[in-house]
């Protein structure tokens, strides 16, 4: 065997799968691997079938210099990611900034008076050049980050231009009929989606960072406006709704207050452009993290029913009470169709867009040749139906097709003036679910496609750059946008590779909302309909919600809930009661961490969970737990709770002497967990059971210095690993046993039985690691019975004696990849032990991959007690299965190993 394979063993290097169509968590399941390939680049480091994997591979460690460098690095970024700790950094630096400037000499200098007065005055002019200068320096690290548009200008070629050009045109084409569709869902005029279409994407080429990302209006936003907005306007702004009665009289703000509507939505948009720039600002993108993906699925599908039935009734061709609740919208379907107000004609119609719509999307993925079809299908549905109610007179005097009619042209009119910001409170909640959605949305498709293309998507800059198309926007009449995910496809699909295309798609609206408008006279409504439900059809996930019931019930809870919620409860209520069920569970899970339990695998040093490895030991009166989260006000009282529980469960099988707490994953604690570790420590110090410290982190360990932990527990119960506090419990443990005795032997303390009973179970010189039941049963006795002697805690000697494991055969499939990994410790060397160990495997059809034994002691050899120990690890694998030893296998390996070597003790005792 050649030293380069893996453990001696054969492996297989499976190719990669590069496709990177997963979507960011959040982003809805029906919009994953529809982004378009992944770049060509990255399936050239996929193929590997050609390695050999048995050439050997050798472990480099990066230079001194660099890996400092690296350090600096990570530490920069880890200050990024914690606002309070940059911010409290730069004041500092500012101090001592001021510090330095604003140094005088003191009375006892040797400078003169006209010296220090020539420097400060040096000084006073120097400090508007280095003001100009750090300026200068800012700008030159920030302008370029916070304005993308001065570094893809300058990376423009003709090829990529052209390639814009045409992406943009196709986004644009797409957009048109799209806007206006989504306007409708939004309760606003036509012309008012073409706005939203304009400027923002505009902006965004100029702020955003992502070169394929499509912004304007989309169907969820639009819809959250819609149900967010309704019933909003006071008595004073719409006095004829209150007047008909209200939401009893079935009508609605938007259609009889249309204008003092739209400055509501206009205002929402200035609200959410304030609260994503705010939302940079502060580093509050996290926020959006508390929408998971089960509750953004089961809102998305819940809200693209509702968008899908709202835009049923342009196909029926009737009105029907424009309603957010299932059950109203279906009720007054069919009253509708029950009176006979069906119009067959926009009905047929209507499904013959709707099909060519989903065909046109099926032949695109089918046949490459027709890749540009799903994006120019809208354009072609909506020119065809438009010459047909053109040429075809009776379709609108005889057949009722209704169709969009006139819409302005020129310019969009300034709207800052609308801004009336006492109306913000009831805009907030609309403002704030559109924020939270729209970014969602938006970061999810932008980091989806900069994967695909090789470049980075900053959350910070994504949020500026909306927040800046909402705010600027809101200034020209249009309403809350980001990012679409169909014309982000499109965008991509058709080679977007810069911004330019974002401009182009900007400018293509900006003429057609100059010149063109009128060409939409006789767009038929119906066209629109079928536009907006091809697109929101896809989105109605149900596979979604019987995944998550396999992979985790849970989560599908939450889905139904948000889905249900939508439906039933409407839309903001219903997505806020998911997110409340989703803060309840976090809170729940935060607040009753996992407590794991960890034992020892025989033979080693390995401290494993009890749940992930089934063939450890515990150590006699040790009992290790694995804390699996910081701790503080929430779960502080569950951790002692549990860890008493624990305790007590373990009296009559293996009573607790000492507790070794591993704090790895606690990262930090508050003042209510630190009172609560003392109370613990404290607690069971007065049961005569020690608490020991293990994998204590530098930041953790301040604070519990800064609290007086340390000091209460003492330094020498914190250790570096769980081993160490292991050893350092059985060294504290051999110590009070010696005390013990010690006391014990005193002129009529106890009786002669008693003193031989505590001489029978005390071990000389030495504390193994484990120990028979037996012995464990009588030490607990004799501490019993000598529980009233005590020991003294100041005086106790605790030595450096050597601890090591006993006689002991361990055995793990879960350490090793492909191998079953046996450990044998023996207390005592045997010689030529190993051939009859390999005979076995031999006989046992196993192959060993790697061997490793290696023989102890020779450091201890002053002492006379310590003999010369061995430690054999050997990598198997059986040759039925080539692969691990299975669970019935291993068990009959492990008690003939055991045989052997009790037979050899046996021998070696009796000599």
């Amino acid at each position: 065997k050649r030293r380069g394979s893996l453990f001696g063993c054969p492996y297989r290097v499976q190719q990669c799968d590069p496709t990177f169509g997963e979507m960011a968590a959040g982003m809805h399941a029906a919009a994953r691997g529809q982004l378009g390939a992944p770049l060509s680049s990255f399936r050239s480091f996929a193929n590997v079938h050609d390695l050999d994997t048995t050439e050997p591979v050798e472990i480099h460690l990066l230079s001194e210099a660099k890996s400092q460098q690296a350090v600096r690095v990570l530490q920069k970024r880890a200050r990024t990611l914690r606002p309070m700790a940059r911010s409290r950094a730069v004041t500092k630096s500012l101090l001592q900034c001021q510090e330095r400037t604003g140094q005088v000499s003191s009375p006892g200098s040797q400078r003169t008076d006209d010296t220090a007065s020539g420097e400060t005055q040096r000084k006073a002019k120097d400090k508007p050049a280095a003001l100009a200068a750090a300026v200068k320096t800012w700008l030159s690290q920030h302008l370029y980050s916070l304005l993308p548009v001065l570094s893809w200008t300058r990376e423009l070629t003709c090829s990529s231009a052209r390639s814009d050009i045409i992406a943009g045109t196709t986004v644009a084409i797409m957009a048109i009929p799209q806007s206006m569709s989504y306007a409708s869902i939004a309760g606003l005029p036509y012309i008012y989606g073409m706005y939203a279409a304009c400027i923002p994407t505009f902006v965004y080429a100029i702020f955003g960072q992502s070169r394929q990302l499509a912004v304007g209006p989309v169907a969820m936003v639009s819809l959250l406006i819609s149900a967010g907005l309704e019933g909003q306007l006071s008595e004073e702004q719409c006095p004829v709704w209150y007047e008909m009665g209200g939401f009893s009289s079935g009508k609605t703000q938007r259609d009889l207050c249309p204008e003092e509507y739209i400055k509501l939505a206009i205002l929402t948009a200035m609200l959410v452009g304030v609260l994503q720039i705010t939302a940079m600002v502060l580093r509050l993108g996290f926020l959006a993290s508390f929408l998971g993906h089960p509750v953004t699925s089961g809102f998305t599908s819940g809200a693209a029913i509702i968008i899908g039935l709202s835009q049923l009734k342009y196909l029926f061709g009737f009105e029907v009470e424009k309603s957010e609740l299932i059950y109203v919208t279906v009720t007054a379907f069919a009253e509708q169709i029950g009176k006979g107000n069906t119009r067959w004609v926009t009905l047929a119609l209507g499904m013959l867009s709707f099909l060519f719509l989903i065909g046109a999307k099926q032949a695109s993925k089918r046949w490459s040749r027709l890749t540009h079809l799903a994006p120019l299908a809208p354009l072609i549905c909506c020119v065809v139906s438009t010459l047909l109610l053109w040429l075809c007179e009776p379709l609108r005097t005889e057949h009722h097709v209704d169709t969009v009619k006139e819409i302005p042209s020129g310019l969009m009119p300034w709207s800052v003036g609308g801004w009336e910001l006492r109306n913000i409170p009831q805009v907030l909640p609309t403002a704030l679910s559109a924020t939270l959605i729209g970014y969602m949305e938006s970061i999810a498709i932008g980091k989806n496609l900069a994967a695909k293309h090789g470049y980075e998507l900053e959350a910070g800059q994504e949020l500026l750059a909306l927040g800046m198309s909402n705010l600027l926007g809101a200034m020209l009449s249009c309403y809350p946008v980001t990012g679409s995910f169909s014309r982000s496809a499109v965008s991509n699909a058709t080679g977007a590779t810069s911004q330019l295309a974002g401009l182009i798609t900007a400018i293509i609206m900006l003429c057609t909302l100059c010149f063109l408008t009128p060409l939409f006279y006789h767009l038929p409504k119906f066209v629109l309909g079928a536009i907006v439900i091809s697109s929101v059809a896809p989105l109605v996930a149900y596979w979604e919600a019987l995944k998550l019931w396999r992979v985790k019930r849970l989560d599908a809870f939450l889905w139904v809930a948000a889905f249900f919620g939508v439906l039933f409860l409407g839309v903001l209520p219903g997505m806020a009661l998911a997110v409340g069920f989703s803060l309840v569970i976090v809170i729940y899970q935060s607040a009753r961490p996992q407590i794991a339990i960890l034992w020892r695998i025989p033979g080693t040093t390995i401290y494993r969970n009890i749940k992930q490895e089934s063939s450890g030991a515990f150590v006699p009166h040790i009992f290790i737990a694995r804390i699996g989260s910081s701790m503080y006000f929430a779960n502080a009282s569950f951790v002692k709770d549990t860890l008493l529980a624990y305790v007590a469960d373990l009296e009559e099988v293996n009573s607790t002497e000492y507790i070794v707490l591993e704090m790895s994953p606690v990262v930090s604690v508050d003042s209510t967990a630190m009172h609560i570790l003392e109370d613990v420590v404290t607690d069971f110090r007065n049961r005569r059971v020690h608490i020991a410290f293990a994998m204590v982190g530098n930041r953790l360990n301040r604070t519990f210095e800064k609290g007086g932990l340390t000091t209460l527990v003492g330094e020498h119960w914190f250790f570096h690993t769980v081993h160490d506090a292991v050893v350092g419990c059985l060294r504290h443990q051999q110590a009070k046993r010696q005390q013990i005795l010690t006391m014990a032997q005193r002129p009529g303390a106890r009786s002669e039985a008693a003193l031989a009973a505590i001489e029978d179970v005390h071990v000389t010189g030495v504390a193994p690691i484990e120990s028979v039941a037996e012995e464990s049963a009588d030490r607990s006795d004799v501490e019993a019975q000598f529980g009233a002697v005590g020991w003294d805690e100041d005086t106790l000697q605790i030595e450096e004696n050597p601890v090591f494991p006993g006689n002991e055969i361990g055995c793990s499939n879960d350490l090793h990849s492909s191998c079953t990994v046996i450990f044998i410790n023996l207390t005592k060397d045997v010689p030529m032990i190993m051939s009859e160990i390999s005979a076995l495997f031999q006989q046992r059809l196993i192959t060993v991959c790697r061997a490793n034994i290696e023989a102890m002691g020779d450091s201890y050899s002053m002492l006379e007690h310590v003999q010369r120990r061995a430690e054999h690890v050997y990598h198997v694998r059986s040759l039925e299965t080539q692969g691990k030893l299975e669970e019935s296998q291993l068990r009959e390996v492990k008690s003939e190993l055991e045989g052997i070597i009790y037979r050899h003790l046996d021998q070696s005792s009796a000599q």
